[in-house]
């Protein structure tokens, strides 16, 4: 006898145990969908429910991305013309009998089995894809997996927009425009998404991580039906931790487990004017409605920023976040932007 994978019933017996079957299997029962912005402790969380017993991850696949993708009419570019591509998959989507709903069912196969042999290769139920930009694909796969476990994590996007700065671009602030996604669209697409998903999603918060790991990551063992184990919460003590590819490279190895003190180290660097300015922009852009449908409050941070703003003097050469978000390639100005600022910068380091 073979399962939908075409593979020894045998290996699935530890599956059944949880009351999988193959058809849950195939819907995404044992799948857990871990999606947050970038620097939002993602890799922490991981950490942590990966150490399950029953669960199972590796660094960021980015495996749903692409074939996701291919059915937009833009976002992705290759080299045997992504245009092409786009219009000749669609034209063959339309001639299927049952149209897209055949691709996504395809789709659902092809990676379920995929995600299922890493599973199985582990010896474990669950498989933990822990992809922070899948923020842009939560519809899509929904579609193609609508029994899987769900986990949007959030955290105050003004502590994400100074992780960046502090780890991805330090004083080069023009690198901003690579990011300019993970800023100005993730956050509507996490709260989209969280609606869409309802009962299948569980909505973490980073700061209450930091703040209460074993209630909350208790939450999720719960939600998964799953017993929580405080060994979890030790994640740095095992000795053959493996080395990501992706995800953050420094403090996530650099300590055992979670720490509060970590919290709320992101408002140091409101100290430098240009910092401040970015992260006042960003709380102008993001406004008191969506900061609030995140879990934060506007005006908390709105007093924040304001005791820290800088001195005029010191704020005068310093440029706005939609300047520094603008691709350079896209941007005739920007050649000019650049100038401007070392120019003033030295202006302002003669006058002193």
């Amino acid at each position: 006898m073979t399962g939908i994978y075409g593979e020894s019933i045998g290996k699935h017996k530890k599956n059944m145990t949880l009351g999988f079957s193959d058809e849950s299997l195939l819907q995404g029962k044992n799948l857990i969908f871990l999606i947050s912005q970038p620097r939002a402790g993602s890799t922490l969380t991981q950490r942590m429910l990966g150490r399950h017993c029953e669960i199972h991850t590796v660094s960021e696949p980015w495996l749903m991305l692409h074939p996701l993708y291919a059915l937009r009419s833009e976002g992705y570019e290759v080299e045997y013309n992504a245009q092409w591509a786009r219009n000749a998959v669609q034209g063959f989507v339309d001639e299927l009998p049952d149209g897209k709903e055949a691709y996504f069912n395809g789709l659902r196969r092809m990676y379920s089995y995929l995600y299922n042999c890493a599973a199985t290769s582990s010896g474990k139920n669950f498989f933990l894809d822990k992809t922070p930009r899948y923020y842009l694909i939560i519809s899509e796969l929904y579609k193609t997996f609508p029994e899987a476990h769900f986990i949007i994590l959030l955290r105050n996007p003004l502590a994400v927009l100074c992780s960046m700065i502090n780890t991805w671009t330090q004083d080069d602030y023009f690198r901003l425009h690579l990011y300019k996604q993970d800023l100005l669209e993730a956050p509507a697409r996490l709260i989209a998404g969280r609606n869409l998903l309802n009962n299948n999603c569980m909505v973490l918060h980073y700061e209450w991580l930091l703040l209460n790991p074993e209630s909350e990551v208790n939450k999720i063992c719960s939600w998964l039906g799953l017993q929580f184990s405080p060994e979890m919460i030790d994640y740095g003590r095992t000795k053959d931790q493996p080395v990501w590819r992706y995800g953050d490279q420094n403090k996530v190895y650099q300590d055992t487990k979670p720490d509060s003190q970590n919290l709320d180290k992101w408002i140091m660097a409101l100290e430098n004017p240009q910092v401040w300015r970015i992260v006042n922009d960003y709380l102008e852009f993001l406004g008191v409605e969506k900061f609030l449908q995140l879990g934060y409050s506007y005006e908390e941070m709105r007093n924040l920023l304001d005791a820290k703003r800088p001195q005029w003097f010191d704020l005068w050469r310093t440029l706005p976040l939609d300047v520094l978000v603008e691709d350079p390639q896209n941007s005739k100005d920007w050649k000019d932007q650049q100038y401007f600022t070392k120019l003033i910068s030295s202006i302002h380091q003669f006058i002193e």
